[in-house]
């Protein structure tokens, strides 16, 4: 006899709703952090959460949905 393996997803209930950020800037972004100085990405994106649980929410369920910030839709409708 074959026992398959069932996984519930890990947002259920109240998690269910996808954590909205806002994609405030797109490109190269230095980071600066006590432990490691300045680290460098060339192709990185800028989310920002309204609050702490959203980020948290985000992070946990590894799901987001963002909304282009007032600065990236001037850069794309000119």
């Amino acid at each position: 006899m074959t026992h398959q393996k069932t996984s519930k997803p890990r947002w259920t209930g109240a998690d269910r709703a996808v954590p909205r950020g806002t994609l405030q800037d797109a490109g190269e972004l230095a980071v600066l952090s006590a432990n490691a100085g300045e680290t460098r990405h060339r192709y990185a994106l800028v989310i920002a959460f309204d609050s702490e649980e959203a980020l948290r929410q985000a992070v946990t369920n590894h799901r987001c949905a963002y909304r282009d910030s007032q600065y990236c839709q001037e850069l794309n409708h000119g």
